[in-house]
């Protein structure tokens, strides 16, 4: 079939690509015309896995093509789908401007029959009043048809999510139209979901915001480990064999961040205030989730005495590993309140995926390094905030060597705390046993001694 997709971002240049893998022929549109230029020339304008590997090889067969302009995409394309950003603020409300722009640019040029596929994330009732809208604008001959088809890709793990998910709910209350979408996505493994618009677009914001109260549920618990003497990790093991609960989404940490959990768990709360069905506890899940930064600091300010007159250091800063975006990432906060709590400290940071966007999103106290070695080279502590694997990869005698003294707070329970404890490195976890850390007490006492040194002069 000859499909459009309108919006470049993650979501909308993995659907294009995936469904030429398929063998459609497949037009993307986006407004910013630097983005499609980098785009015709090969260049994908985001860090994920296989993308650009699969954009390259099916736009030089001619099956993938990229433009700023609707025009033929509206005149051609069978099948039409919008993956244009719905960003929102901290009220919860999403912006929908760029949507209605985007359709009320295709609405200038389509006829015949269209089935418009709703991909974006929007508030319930959207694609009802998106049908409505572009009824109301398109001349007699043109049949219009909308199904909502929310998108579950994972930063990171898009194209394999676009390949294997784990389903795909097809909300339409026309069979025919069921019917286009439901052959566009039958090659794929995956069970097919019916049902109205309505439920579909709900059913995402849902899947979010519990993914978002089962994350905060899980720190919240690492906490009561913590001040109960439990191990979390071990509790985490023990609820996830439980069926009724499952192993995903239970690790403990700096929470959740990007840009789907935080967004959809707000614009749901949003949603059931404005609906008289407040949700409670997913209001809670968001409060809990932004507390997260501060119980890291204070565990910092607990092993490094004056942490003002000393240099830390950021292991990762994207808010997961895989991906460069910094939306809503944990490290941004942290920098901040470190920042704000100790004027004086001298913050490092690495990421693997370092780019100009993180550079830009982070403080300007922040230096940014290309290293681990170099952001760790006589830091007085680290702190592991993202969980790529090559920070596991460090070995003890290297961050003995590399710091000034080597106290690693391990942010996503991601380290071998006991190996690295046994081998004189100090490594602080998440809801883990205190029997797993050595008593910081002599370094907390020694580090005092050596800034009480240094601002008397008398040298460490």
């Amino acid at each position: 079939m000859r499909l459009a997709v309108m919006g470049a971002g993650i979501v909308g240049l993995t659907t294009a690509a995936g469904f030429a893998e398929l063998g459609h022929t497949v037009d993307c549109c986006d407004i910013d015309t630097g983005k499609v230029g980098q785009l015709a020339r090969g260049l994908v304008p985001y860090r994920e896995p296989d993308l650009e590997a699969l954009i390259s090889r099916h736009a030089a067969a001619g099956h993938l093509r990229f433009s700023s302009d609707p025009e033929r995409l509206a005149a051609e394309a069978e099948v039409i789908f919008l993956a244009v950003g719905t960003p929102a603020g901290d009220d919860g409300l999403m912006r929908l401007e760029p949507l209605w722009a985007a359709v009320d640019r295709l609405g200038e040029w389509m006829g015949g029959r269209r089935t418009i596929v709703v991909k974006s994330t929007v508030p319930v009732g959207t694609a009802d009043r998106l049908e409505a809208r572009l009824r109301a604008r398109l001349p007699e001959r043109c049949e219009l048809f909308v199904a909502s088809v929310p998108e579950f890709m994972r930063e990171g793990q898009a194209v394999r999510d676009f390949f294997e998910p784990a389903r795909v709910v097809i909300g339409s209350d026309d069979a025919e139209t069921f019917a286009i979408v439901e052959r566009l996505y039958g090659a794929l493994p995956a069970p097919i979901v019916a049902t109205d618009r309505r439920s579909a677009e709900l059913a995402k914001l849902a899947a979010n915001a519990h993914l978002a109260v089962k994350m905060s549920f899980a720190n919240e618990m690492a906490a009561l480990a913590e001040q109960t003497g439990a191990d979390y990790p071990a509790i985490a093991r023990i609820l996830g064999l439980d069926p009724r609960i499952g192993s995903e989404y239970l690790g403990a940490g700096l929470g959740f961040g990007g840009s789907c959990l935080p967004k959809d768990a707000r614009a749901l709360v949003r949603l059931a205030d404005e609906a008289g069905a407040p949700q409670t506890l997913v209001a809670a899940a968001i409060r809990a989730n932004a507390t997260l930064p501060l119980r890291m600091i204070r565990k910092l300010e607990a092993a490094l005495s004056w942490p003002s007159r000393r240099k830390v250091a950021l292991l990762g800063l994207a808010f997961k590993p895989g991906t460069d975006d910094m939306r809503e990432a944990p490290s941004v906060r942290l920098a901040q309140e470190l920042l704000r709590r100790h004027p004086g400290i001298s913050l490092t940071a690495y990421d693997p995926a370092a780019s100009q966007a993180m550079k830009r999103a982070l403080p300007s106290a922040v230096r940014l390094y290309g290293s681990a070695e170099a952001a760790l080279r006589g830091a007085d502590a680290a702190i592991l905030v993202t969980e790529w694997p090559e920070f596991g990869r460090i070995r003890a005698e290297e961050f003995r060597s590399w710091m000034n003294r080597p106290i690693l707070l391990d942010g996503r329970n991601a380290l071998d705390a006991d190996a690295l404890n046994g081998s004189g490195v100090v490594c602080i976890g998440v809801g883990r046993l205190p029997a797993n850390s050595p008593d910081l007490s002599g370094a907390a006492d020694e580090s005092g001694r050596r800034a009480q040194n240094e601002e008397q002069g008398t040298g460490a």
